[in-house]
């Protein structure tokens, strides 16, 4: 904490008024603050072998020599910015490695074994409340998931204000669907940043969608269910909106797009 901050922390209790003097837990900002600095440290490192969320770095690498430097490189860092890590809490050298909630292999990226067994034991949803926390396990796979969008749309219609909570036959295929899309997920490949990316997109009637591919093997899904004003659009418009929605929810990454008719443009 910085001095002319360390007042906004103060707190008392029956042995006197204290202030910290460093950032604990529990302070609204703490999170986003120690993202903010685990980025900045190790920004020259960031998508070249080493991945951050708040706490947890994933330091990725294609041999063990390589990754023995990639260690030593990453320590060294956090030591000349006094951060330590915990050994306990630490795996080094790994081939299958579990992280926010993935499994991380040389084959690729997949779904977590545990989460996916607790979709697949999920009981059909008899209130919002049941159904926001499905959904919100299955929204946070959606990139393994074809079509998403449409597979849910039926559910979340659901949650929209004012909308009478009747599950039907229509709800419940739905449900089965996406419960069924989730257990079967495809091992997603892992981005390699270094390398141009596809992107495939595809729309119909009722939606659209697109692939982020690489060496022809799926990175991420993305889709959407379209809404009456533009389930009037011509075909030509929809791949248009897919496009439009594959660029913006992809800007980052470097791609070539890909429709159909195997016309390619590229887009940076």
């Amino acid at each position: 904490m910085q001095s002319v901050d360390e007042h906004k922390t103060a707190f008392k209790t029956h042995h006197g008024h204290f202030e910290f003097r460093v950032m604990p837990f529990g302070l609204t900002s703490a999170p986003a603050t120690f993202q903010s600095c685990m980025n900045s440290i190790l920004s020259p490192l960031l998508r070249r072998f080493v991945l951050v969320f708040v706490d947890d770095i994933l330091i990725y690498s294609k041999t063990l020599p390589e990754h023995v430097k990639h260690l030593q490189i990453v320590l060294q860092i956090l030591t000349t910015h006094q951060l330590k890590v915990k050994k306990s809490k630490c795996s080094f050298a790994q081939q299958r490695l579990a992280y926010l909630g993935h499994i991380m292999s040389p084959n690729g990226v997949s779904t977590d074994e545990d989460k996916i067994q607790a979709v697949s034991n999920w009981p059909t949803p008899t209130s919002v409340k049941e159904l926001r926390g499905f959904l919100g396990l299955a929204g946070y796979y959606q990139k393994f998931v074809r079509h998403y969008g449409l597979l849910s749309k039926p559910l979340t219609n659901l949650l929209r204000k004012g909308q009478l909570y009747i599950w039907t036959a229509e709800t419940e295929q739905a449900f089965q669907a996406l419960k069924h899309a989730l257990i079967t997920a495809p091992v997603l490949s892992m981005p390699d940043f270094n390398e141009p990316f596809i992107v495939e997109t595809d729309a119909s009637d009722k939606g659209i969608g697109a692939v982020l591919m690489q060496k022809n093997h799926p990175v991420a899904f993305l889709s959407r269910a379209l809404g009456p004003r533009h389930q009037g659009l011509s075909t030509y418009e929809k791949e248009s909106l897919a496009i439009m929605l594959a660029v913006d929810h992809w800007r980052p990454c470097r791609v070539f797009y890909q429709n159909r008719s195997s016309q390619s443009i590229f887009f940076g």
